[in-house]
């Protein structure tokens, strides 16, 4: 009996750490991306009244954008699964998804904030230099992962 008691412990110690870790990555990823968004958006002539709610545009379009991240994620996997295609093609469904999902976000976050004028242009822009950091950070990180 004792063993179990110790087990549980550990398994709801193991719970509460992974749940920890999830969102401090969230915040930490969210961050990123906020302060590399509102660079991204000066850098393409984005127009806004100020940099709280240009850090709120970012914000409500990065909390939107998760469940579509891990959506598309799925779908490129039942891509996969299903019909034996390559890497370099599961890439391009990815970023397929990614910017057709993506860029009617960023257009509908755009269309209900006033204070925010951004371009189409620029929006399909801003939308692949998120999904090219995306990309380079989840390389980044498999990377630190193998050499240990």
């Amino acid at each position: 009996m004792i063993i179990i008691k110790k087990e549980k412990r550990i398994l709801k110690l193991n719970i509460f750490s992974f749940f920890l870790y999830i969102i401090a990555m969230m915040l930490f990823e969210g961050i990123i991306y906020t302060v590399v968004g509102i660079g991204f958006l000066s850098f393409l002539g984005f127009q806004y009244s100020s940099y709280f709610s240009a850090f709120i545009f970012l914000i409500i379009c990065y909390i939107i954008l998760l469940p579509v991240d891990y959506y598309i994620s799925f779908l490129v996997a039942l891509f996969k699964v299903k019909s034996n295609i390559t890497f370099g093609q599961q890439r391009c469904i990815d970023f397929i998804l990614y910017l057709a999902f993506s860029t009617f976000i960023v257009d509908l976050v755009d269309y209900f904030m006033d204070s925010i004028i951004i371009s189409p242009a620029n929006e399909i822009l801003f939308v692949i230099l998120c999904y090219l950091l995306d990309v380079y950070s989840d390389y980044l990180i498999l990377n630190m992962i193998s050499k240990k």
